[in-house]
């Protein structure tokens, strides 16, 4: 459902003209056939032209009913999914470099080693301390029921992000939720219902893109969901 929301969003100018088209054909050959009505001196030539017109009011509704149902299905997408129109995972340019983290931001009074399990956890689970972390819950955290995330998206040039989930045996992600502006320790925009999940362990993670659409490596910790 979250792929044909996307092409709908990111295709929509392409979409609304497409339909306008059809309907100017379709509206020039309702003109048509009501002319031609109007001139006809037989029964065969009216029969014609009657077939004609109802063939072009069915098409004008279908187009009008399919342009509704995109402005529809677009409104409802933009508050549901924000920025959705971002949300898909960029794929990976094989010719680019990616930048490696250099550690800025990293407090410079940190002793070497401490410096190192820090450069070494970004490594390992992508989130960088102060940028992009899991607040509540955290890597180990038991939970259950419906829970409130909170975590800090606060990197440079921030394009949109995304948070979802998978159960450990899956490979599968499921969206939760998006956004496009900064949190610094705070709630995420949306909750995360684990009543009807399996119990078990889970992966969470944060998926951000700059405003270039670069992807930086996703924020993953692990938690374990218990029964209800």
């Amino acid at each position: 459902m979250e792929e044909l929301i996307r092409f709908v969003v990111n295709y929509e100018v392409g979409i609304y003209l497409v339909l306008g088209i059809v309907l100017l054909i379709n509206l020039r050959s309702l003109l048509s056939a009501r002319i031609l009505l109007g001139k006809a001196n037989f029964g065969l030539e009216r029969e014609v032209a009657q077939k004609r017109i109802r063939s072009a009011f069915t098409f004008i509704f279908l187009v009008s009913l399919l342009g509704l149902s995109n402005f529809i299905l677009v409104s409802v997408a933009s508050i549901r999914y924000p920025g959705i129109a971002q949300i898909a995972t960029p794929t990976i340019d094989l010719l680019s470099t990616q930048t490696p983290y250099t550690g800025e931001g990293i407090d410079p009074n940190v002793t070497p080693q401490g410096l190192q399990q820090t450069q070494t956890a970004i490594a390992v689970t992508g989130c960088i301390p102060d940028q992009l972390e899991w607040i509540d819950p955290q890597s180990g955290d038991e939970i259950r029921g419906s829970i409130e995330l909170i975590g800090t998206v606060n990197l440079p040039n921030l394009g949109f992000y995304k948070y979802e989930y998978r159960y450990q045996e899956d490979d599968i992600w499921t969206p939760i939720s998006a956004g496009n502006k900064p949190v610094v320790e705070g709630a995420l925009g949306g909750t995360w219902n684990t009543d009807q999940l399996q119990p078990g362990n889970y992966h969470l993670r944060l998926v951000v893109s700059d405003n270039m659409n670069n992807l930086v490596k996703p924020c993953e910790i692990e938690v374990k969901v218990l029964p209800q």
